[in-house]
């Protein structure tokens, strides 16, 4: 076997033993299967404590208020818009707002089984009117936010973050 199949071999076997490992992955929850912490060797990639950590482990002894799933909802609600807002003016990601992304819908789906279509609704509403006043958003600036183009999303940037366009080499 020549060395170029013996290396390609082995990365395909490194491929398939974390692919593995991340179908592997069990978190705390019913919510983090599959996204929990991926260990590899001395490696560990992926660790979100609310997710992957003693934070994230469910608590069967204890059982929620209509009022209280509202409120969870609600924080759910708040915490999507909050990573969805950063990675529009970041526009950087990682593996743990992965997680992080897929643990808050599996959240939000299985609450909106519990509250109903019209309740998560008007919760969204709600949390969406509170993060606009939070962040001063206008309907122009929610606008390119949710639905604008990447040009409007690019100039909203450069107009409205102007210490993070500074250190860009195309910043004017």
């Amino acid at each position: 076997m020549s060395d170029k199949s013996a290396k390609d071999d082995q990365n395909r076997s490194e491929c398939a033993d974390y692919v593995d490992a991340i179908e592997r992955s069990v978190g705390n929850n019913r919510d983090s299967q599959g996204i929990g912490v991926i260990r590899l060797g001395r490696s560990a990639v992926g660790f979100v404590e609310e997710i992957s950590g003693e934070d994230g482990k469910e608590c069967p002894e204890f059982v929620a208020t209509r009022h209280e799933i509202n409120r969870i909802a609600g924080y759910w609600i708040d915490e999507h818009l909050e990573q969805d807002f950063y990675f529009f003016i970041t526009q950087s990601t990682g593996s743990c707002e992965w997680r992080r992304s897929i643990f808050m819908r599996r959240r939000l789906d299985r609450l909106a089984e519990v509250l109903g279509e019209k309740s998560m609704t008007e919760l969204w509403d709600d949390t969406v009117t509170r993060f606009r006043q939070r962040h001063t958003l206008s309907d122009e600036d929610w606008r390119i936010f949710r639905d604008g183009t990447e040009e409007e999303r690019e100039t909203w940037r450069q107009k409205n973050i102007p210490v993070w366009h500074a250190g860009l080499p195309d910043a004017q």
